[in-house]
């Protein structure tokens, strides 16, 4: 029994060591080739890796190029095209301006107006609305006129105006705007007194429309309606005296007008007064 008992030891001891054997020598070195195996691969890896930045650097740098070349080349397009839109935006204005100083000419016909006799000369006197009349104004026609002045203006510059005018002149007069309040009345003996004084053919150019929001809002008081009633008045006094009287207020009320302040005319505005007042000259 005893020598049966260390029998089944040395069996079972024999079995355990080649259990173990078998694991140490069949398991172990698989394990061994697996990481041999893993290794490799991972060599492989980083050297196709570091051809691929090689070959996309050079391929990074190609197409550096070749986006530079392009590029430069629809720059230089751009450039040639921009160039090409300029000249021609340039062209257009000209042609514009050349267009419209044309229309300019054949409307307002500052140039062309003629005078009656090779002698006659034009004298205006007047204010604020008659001083950018030297803007459009021939040259050798005479502009007396100041800012804020009324008919105080015209008996101030009595002297000078009869010295300088003679039976070939015409004396336009444009007051009343400032002085509404006078009255037509004193109007009237002023301009007899000048009349009186010279041989020269005397004009009284009617007070000029306003825009009476425009006028009020920047401090003006002078209204349409005060400049219809004095207009009225001072035709009526005017009649028989040999004064001629030129309506630019109804032309301008007919045709339009412009102003920044209600009171005082656009360029394109005193140029049409100044053109209706030297037809109307030439007319009459």
């Amino acid at each position: 029994m005893k020598y049966l008992i260390k029998l089944c030891f040395w069996i079972l001891l024999f079995f355990l060591i080649l259990y173990v054997t078998k694991i140490f020598f069949f398991h172990t070195p698989k394990e061994k080739h697996d990481d041999s195996y893993t290794e490799t691969p991972a060599t492989l890896t980083d050297f196709s890796y570091s051809d691929n930045m090689n070959s996309t650097t050079e391929t990074d740098e190609a197409t550096e190029i070749s986006k530079t070349t392009e590029t430069t080349e629809t720059t230089e397009a751009t450039e040639t095209t921009e160039t090409t839109e300029t000249a021609e935006t340039t062209e257009a204005p000209t042609t514009a301006e050349s267009a419209t100083e044309t229309f300019n000419q054949s409307t307002m016909q500052t140039q062309s107006v003629t005078k009656t006799n090779e002698y006659e000369k034009y004298i205006f006197v007047g204010d604020s609305r008659y001083v950018p009349m030297e803007s459009y104004a021939d040259e050798d026609d005479t502009i007396i006129a100041e800012v804020g002045v009324g008919r105080k203006f015209l008996s101030e510059h009595m002297e000078e105006i009869v010295n300088i005018s003679d039976e070939n002149t015409k004396i336009v007069v444009g007051l009343g705007v400032n002085d509404l309040y006078v009255g037509a009345q004193k109007y009237k003996d002023s301009l007899l007194e000048l009349k009186a004084n010279t041989n020269a053919q005397i004009y009284y150019t009617l007070v000029n429309p306003v825009d009476d929001e425009l006028c009020a809002s920047h401090g003006y008081s002078v209204t349409n309606e005060s400049i219809d009633n004095f207009n009225s008045n001072i035709q009526s006094e005017l009649i028989g005296t040999g004064i001629k009287t030129i309506d630019t207020n109804s032309y301008l009320k007919t045709i339009g007008y412009s102003s920044s302040d209600g009171l005082h005319y656009s360029s394109d505005t005193n140029q049409n007064i100044y053109v209706y007042i030297k037809e109307q000259l030439i007319q009459n």
